[in-house]
């Protein structure tokens, strides 16, 4: 499926789709197995500058191993998109902390180009963190000890240093 993203902004287009995960490869090589298709309503539109503007959200539900635990996770993603299509990389430089430019070449797109960027930074590192039940569960922290019970984390280093000085002085 391809899109002309200029052409959706010149007609103030919104567009609800279900994108399949076989149209996003990069992301569905992350999942641990089939998952529901990503729920897509976008519109385009052009901003107070004339650019091509994306805004909407992406939401899906999908599976994926836990990097604690490696059990299989379910979870729920729900993305706000809102980006600026640009033609170039010298486009994108003038628009820093204004809005995410998303660079493409050529006049069409394919769902992939569009959405996969914004899918792959919301992934969750562990789905199951929080969990209770999670066997590798990284612990809690601890109180802090008072500072007369605390050991300086470079005091390993200056023990080696007073070490090495004693041998080469003979000691």
């Amino acid at each position: 499926m391809s899109f002309s993203p200029y052409q959706l902004a010149r007609e103030r287009r919104e567009l609800q789709l279900e994108v399949s995960l076989a149209e996003l490869p990069r992301f569905a090589a992350l999942l641990a197995a089939d998952g529901d298709a990503v729920a897509v309503t976008v519109r385009f539109e052009r901003d107070g500058q004339g650019r091509c503007r994306m805004l909407g959200r992406l939401a899906t539900r999908q599976r994926m191993r836990c990097a604690n635990c490696l059990e299989v996770e379910a979870f729920e993603l729900d993305v706000d998109v809102d980006a600026c299509i640009l033609s170039s990389e010298e486009a994108a430089k003038d628009m820093v902390g204004e809005v995410d430019p998303l660079i493409l070449e050529g006049k069409t797109a394919s769902a992939a180009e569009l959405f996969e960027d914004d899918l792959l930074l919301a992934l969750p590192e562990r789905p199951c963190r929080g969990r209770e039940d999670c066997p590798n569960r990284p612990p809690e922290v601890a109180e802090a000890l008072p500072a007369s019970e605390r050991r300086n984390p470079f005091a390993a280093l200056a023990e080696l240093k007073e070490d090495g000085s004693r041998s080469r002085d003979g000691s």
